[in-house]
């Protein structure tokens, strides 16, 4: 089975064949590839966040089944994209970031050969359409490219739907149906590997129990107190080594480990996106605010505490068999929390220090 590369997109595209085929003939090759059910070659287009990507996980698992015999390529944001392509035997990865693109988001524009022969050569693609979607899967159609399913990335406000399930609806009514499954996300081999060498290096071996605490997120609002954070990690550090994690734009690891009483903490600042999953699957247990790293841990199956608030963790928690989301002074099992008539309308700051240890305790024991 080929593994997913990660390449500059005009590495990837260059080794393409240019096709010069006249519009006419590209358009009949399209409708006689849209009744074929046995494509040679499929693409999933999607350019969102980690997290909106790990939700949109079920969804293209199913695009792939349908689709057993094809090889899947895929475009987007190549360093997010390499956390699922071993999961969804992706062979080729893209950026969706080149400057030709922009014409294919453009009504009625003259489109660069280069990168309509590359989609002509798809007999199907799914793509998560977001601002320009529909006129995006125009192009593909009219460069050439077989099926091209355009679904909405995000459900209407209105509808307070878990985005998996909504995704996954909305493919169903495309006509592809199967199990919205949240198993775990299955990791390359490089992911273990680099985990180990991470590991090793602090002189940790696998099997240690481990709490990985991670303060970041997208917006300082859904962020718990650093001290808070400190708190609960000096109570962990009794039972279990404490992974502090932290991102290039965040600065709350440093605040909670100078609030650190106790705690001794490992440090993974800045990790490639499959090296830092190899590095969460180890963890006995995680806890996190909402973000996208939240997300990870929950679908690898980790033992995961969301701190949650503002967003509504109905519509945008994470997935995973083992999940925990506190919220809004409640704590909720499994996948899809209810607010127990309690609005959303500010962050986990009024989460205790208490309430995080007693979720945690029987995941550390």
């Amino acid at each position: 089975m080929p593994q997913a590369k990660r390449s500059s997109s005009e590495t990837l595209l260059k080794s393409r064949p240019e096709r010069n085929a006249p519009q006419a003939q590209r358009s009949s090759a399209a409708a006689l590839s849209t009744q074929d059910s046995h494509p040679q070659r499929i693409l999933i287009i999607h350019s969102g966040g980690i997290g909106d990507l790990l939700l949109a996980l079920p969804v293209m698992r199913i695009f792939r089944q349908a689709f057993p015999g094809a090889t899947l390529e895929m475009m987007g944001r190549p360093e997010r994209l390499a956390l699922v392509a071993h999961d969804l035997r992706a062979s080729l990865l893209h950026s969706i970031d080149q400057a030709e693109m922009a014409y294919f988001y453009a009504e009625e524009a003259s489109l660069p050969s280069r990168l309509s022969s590359f989609f002509f050569s798809f007999g199907a693609v799914l793509s998560f359409g977001g601002a320009g979607g529909n006129i995006l899967a125009k192009n593909m159609k009219r460069a050439g490219a077989g099926r091209v399913i355009s679904i909405p990335p995000f459900p209407p406000e209105a509808l307070r739907v878990h985005l998996s399930d909504y995704l996954v609806e909305s493919l169903r009514r495309e006509g592809i149906e199967g199990e919205n499954t949240c198993a775990p996300l299955e990791l390359a081999e490089e992911a273990v590997t680099g985990a180990q060498g991470f590991f090793a290096g602090w002189g940790v071996r696998e099997g240690t129990r481990m709490l990985a605490v991670h303060p970041g997120s997208g917006s300082p609002g859904k962020n718990w107190a650093p001290e808070k954070f400190a708190m609960v990690a000096d109570w962990a550090a009794e039972r279990a080594e404490i992974l502090l994690l932290s991102g290039p734009a965040e600065r709350g690891a440093e605040e909670i480990r100078k609030a650190m009483k106790k705690a001794s903490p490992l440090v993974a600042d800045t990790l490639p996106l499959v090296r830092l999953a190899g590095v969460l699957k180890w963890s006995r247990a995680y806890l996190g605010n909402d973000s996208g790293i939240t997300h990870l841990a929950a679908s690898l199956g980790v033992p995961t505490v969301a701190l949650f608030g503002p967003t509504d963790p109905a519509v945008w928690g994470p997935r995973g068999i083992a999940l925990r989301i506190l919220y809004a002074g409640n704590i909720s099992p499994g996948s899809l929390p209810e607010t127990r008539g309690r609005e959303i309308d500010s962050g986990p700051m009024n989460l205790s220090p208490h309430e995080v240890i007693e979720v945690l305790t029987p995941l550390l024991k």
